[in-house]
């Protein structure tokens, strides 16, 4: 194993960051030499046990709370040997053991792995509650073998990078404030020189955080207008849309042809890849810089997919996915029908569109409003709006089949005052189905019928 830097960012963890110091010096076999803290203008007193700890290499931010990618090019150029690989570690992100030998190992920049990171073990079973019950079942499960998936971006701040990403380029943007988007700002860069972040199964971190990041929202927004001006997209989406991929249900070794229209970054394509290593994947995209990023992920091109989908000559498609695409489209039962010649025979769509009668939008109908937002049902670059029965009503006469549908995005708790609304809109309704106003979007699999 090659030696390692830590670096942690914490703000009002003091508690967790001595948990962490005692685990990395005891289970991974961390030297307390080779680990920087950064107290991030925390007020719970972190920042006089950093103090007390005399071999512990530690940054103390006293007025305000501190640019992210500030503070990590200060650790590294400050602390860290330049011949040393850098764990990231998010202080929320307790790592199991074996876990940084195991990413140590699986980094090989010869071969292209210049970034590795660890799951989250409570996205593999519902029955961990605590880090024990996640040190059981590593005890107790073949975690052996270890597979290496591309990813965009970690979900957690937790990542393990290559000391020689250090010799080739700035590591991170120091116009980027926030956590998050330092990360993904970071990740992009490295997938447009062909070095991805892999994320390695059977190797874990538990989580005992809750995704959200102690920068404001002001940072945040300040962020994605820095954004928006480098890389001239609204947004980065990072996370693949498990809602499409679990539509597809396929032997996992059978070679499968996928089209995304509308394919972003390349994200759900990337996941399609990892599930089934055998597919050939394909996307157009009318954004050219994502278009870029996705091309090194797949076969893509920049199109407008209302002038022409038949962009491969001769290439027939086992599925066509649609992710948030159709409601932006002037002409979306054009679209589909037009997909019906670059299908197989049998061959399927999977779309997601949000819908318009969920309950919030009809609540603010009725009181004479419609207001258009950045985001969400009432995107501002909706063009089209749908409903059940209208995403069955496009996809039939264009002879499809629409063969399941799944209500998404369920508003898992809802008020009383909601309660009683969706019921009096269920009892108005001929369908008497009230999902048709509690969901948020509709996955859809549509099958092309028989001629």
């Amino acid at each position: 194993m090659n030696n390692i830097s830590v670096i942690m960012i914490a703000h009002n963890k003091k508690e967790i960051i001595k948990s962490q110091i005692e685990q990395l010096s005891s289970i991974h076999n961390i030297s307390m030499d080779s680990i920087t803290i950064v107290d991030n203008h925390s007020s719970d007193n972190l920042c006089d046990f950093l103090v007390s700890q005399s071999r512990l290499n530690y940054i103390i931010c006293d007025d305000k709370i501190e640019n992210y990618s500030l503070i990590l090019n200060t650790c590294i150029s400050e602390f860290v040997n330049t011949q040393n690989d850098i764990l990231i570690l998010d202080p929320d992100s307790f790592l199991l053991p074996e876990t940084l030998k195991k990413l140590s190992s699986a980094l090989n920049p010869d071969n292209g792995i210049y970034a590795v990171c660890p799951q989250n073990i409570l996205d593999i079973s519902n029955d961990i509650h605590s880090f024990s019950a996640a040190l059981n079942y590593v005890n107790n499960t073949d975690v052996s073998k270890i597979n290496l998936f591309k990813i965009i971006k970690p979900e957690i701040n937790t990542i393990l990078l290559s000391h020689k990403l250090l010799s080739e380029h700035t590591l991170f943007d120091s116009q980027i404030i926030s956590d998050e988007l330092c990360l993904t700002d970071f990740c992009i860069n490295n997938i447009l020189n062909d070095q991805f972040t892999y994320m390695a199964d059977n190797v874990y971190q538990y989580y005992i955080g809750n995704h959200n990041s102690y920068y404001s929202p002001t940072n945040r927004n300040c962020d994605l207008a820095y954004i928006r001006q480098k890389w001239h997209m609204n947004y980065i989406n990072t996370i693949p849309s498990s809602n499409l991929i679990s539509m597809i249900n396929e032997p996992i070794d059978k070679e499968l042809n996928v089209l995304e229209i509308g394919c972003d970054c390349g994200a759900t394509l990337l996941a399609i890849q990892a599930l089934y290593p055998n597919s050939t994947l394909y996307g157009i995209e009318i954004n050219p810089i994502s278009a870029k990023i996705a091309s090194h992920i797949a076969s893509v091109k920049t199109a407008n997919i209302e002038e022409s989908v038949d962009l491969w000559n001769d290439i027939k498609f086992d599925y066509i996915l649609f992710g948030d695409v159709l409601e932006h489209l002037r002409n979306p039962s054009k679209v589909i029908h037009n997909c019906r010649h670059i299908l197989k025979k049998k061959g399927k769509i999977i779309s997601s569109i949000p819908n318009l009668m969920h309950f919030t939008v009809l609540h603010e109908l009725i009181n004479g409003n419609f207001h258009y937002t950045d985001t969400g049902l009432l995107d501002k670059t909706h063009i089209h709006f749908f409903t059940y029965n209208e995403i069955v009503k496009m996809y039939e006469e264009n002879d499809f089949n629409v063969i399941n549908t799944v209500a998404s995005n369920l508003t898992p708790l809802l008020s009383k005052k909601d309660s009683d609304f969706i019921d009096a809109l269920t009892k108005l309704s001929s369908h008497k189905n009230d999902m048709l106003f509690k969901a948020f979007q509709y996955i859809t699999l549509a099958e092309i019928k028989d001629t």
